[in-house]
């Protein structure tokens, strides 16, 4: 399908390259081809489709936002460049619709953008799903398709099928970050989070007499005993892995020799749901509905998803999200244990995150869909993307910014039951159990470690340290 316009003069050159013409005794040799010939491609008539259920977010309708007329410019600019048109479409997250609709013997979309868990593993096992390595056109160490880190929930049996629009001002997303309220703290007496980062002491240790003193200045202001310093806005067990990351442990431990092993499964894991367990029983940590911490405003400090810290919508009563309160705010990783250091990093991603796929099925070449991936992910106009946005106006301080993009380049990966299968499921349930004191930490361990252990033998044959 792909047109080209202007002359292929390859051939022209290579027999005229020792062609002369003889005049006389002398000889002129013609050396006067030009070599700097532009090839213009040409992909008029061809539609590129972009599915999503989060058509209006992505790309929201003319004259609505100022960032939605950016995009629409690049489609625009995208038909002036190179002929061809592309629209973002309302469709459903997963892969039933794709899998009707070719099973009808109909061509599909050309990216999907869907949840890892919910539509790019499903197609990925389906066989309908491109590998980026084997799209030209395309420099996957380019950042508009996403860090390396991030991506990692994209990659599966070694091979990267997902990307991000990172270019754009969407925010990528992950878990394992603190969220805590900065005009509470203050009005209460109490020092940020980034002023113990920033003198190396946020640690384990310094992290629970920050929750006490939290928790009597409180009491002192009035707030009463409902008032929890630190509450996790989504799963005993989703904070006990990030915490088990600032504790320097990896989910999967690899020898060197193509063995790995549930790297949780130590006492350094062990020791962190103890940590954990410890601040629930002093009354310091709980788990609550976020609208305890981002509405009422009786709590310090959340963990949850970064989406919480940095989407913005009008305030209403199913957008309880922190941009859209009239007080300060701010963002740090968890505090480290002892077998961590400054650096250990608790966030993390997941297979609930969506990327962005591309189908094999839509009948278009491969180095037509690198083409257009190639300019139309590149950032919009006059703009630094997400970075930039967040910077200027979602964080109120360079620390959350700094904080936010350090874990984001630097984040971990969950493996979750898309690779530890069942045992997965037992062992974080377990997880929250041991944390209420409902079972002990070893017999958490000991229900889910050979099932784990069988998961990883069959499912995982890589480590992002291996890919690197």
């Amino acid at each position: 399908m792909k047109k080209i316009v202007s002359y292929v003069l390859s051939l022209l050159m290579i027999s005229s390259l020792f062609f002369t013409v003889s005049c006389g005794a002398q000889e002129e040799e013609i050396f006067d081809v030009p070599f700097d010939v532009e090839l213009e491609v040409d992909l008029t008539g061809l539609h590129f489709i972009w599915g999503s259920e989060w058509d209006q977010e992505i790309c929201p309708s003319r004259d609505f936002s100022i960032v939605g007329d950016k995009i629409h410019k690049r489609f625009d600019d995208l038909k002036a460049k190179y002929g061809c048109t592309m629209e973002v479409v309302h469709w459903e997250d997963g892969s039933a619709r794709t899998l009707q609709e070719l099973a009808a013997g109909m061509n599909s979309i050309d990216f999907l953008d869907s949840h890892a868990s919910a539509g790019g593993i499903q197609l990925y096992r389906a066989n309908l799903l491109v590998a980026l390595e084997d799209i030209p056109n395309i420099d996957l160490s380019d950042e508009k398709f996403g860090v390396p880190r991030f991506v990692q929930y994209g990659v599966f049996d070694g091979k990267r099928y997902g990307f991000y629009h990172y270019a754009w001002e969407f925010p990528p997303e992950y878990h394992g970050v603190l969220m805590f309220n900065t005009d509470l703290l203050h009005s209460i007496g109490i020092n940020t989070p980034h002023e113990y980062k920033e003198n190396n002491d946020w640690t384990w240790a310094n992290f629970k007499e920050y929750l006490l003193s939290i928790q009597d200045a409180a009491r002192n202001a009035g707030y009463g005993d409902d008032f929890v310093p630190y509450i996790s806005g989504n799963s005993y067990a989703a904070d006990a892995i990030g915490f088990m990351f600032a504790n320097g442990l990896q989910m999967i431990n690899s020898n060197g020799n193509g063995n790995y092993s549930f790297g949780f499964d130590c006492p350094e894991g062990f020791a962190t749901v103890e940590f954990l367990k410890d601040l629930y029983d002093n009354g310091l940590y709980a788990q609550k509905g976020t609208g305890v911490f981002v509405i009422d405003q009786m709590s310090a400090m959340m963990s949850h998803e970064t989406y919480w810290a940095t989407h913005y919508y009008e305030k209403s009563t199913s957008q309880n999200y922190l941009p859209a309160q009239d007080y300060e705010y701010g963002l740090v990783g968890f505090p480290y244990g002892p077998n961590g250091n400054e650096n250990s990093v608790s966030g993390y991603v997941h297979h609930g995150r969506r990327l962005n796929w591309v189908l094999n099925s839509s009948g278009k070449e491969l180095s037509e869909i690198g083409l257009v991936m190639d300019y139309v992910f590149s950032a919009l106009d006059d703009s630094e993307g997400w970075y930039g946005y967040f910077r200027d106006q979602i964080f109120y301080t360079k620390e959350d910014h700094e904080n936010y993009v350090y874990m984001l380049e630097n984040v971990n990966f969950n493996y979750g039951n898309l690779y530890l299968e069942k045992g997965y499921d037992t062992w974080t349930s377990g997880i929250s159990a041991a944390i209420l004191g409902n079972k002990s930490v070893s017999e958490v361990f000991s229900s889910s470690g050979s099932a784990i252990d069988e998961a990883i033998k069959k499912n995982v044959t890589w480590t992002f340290e291996e890919l690197e």
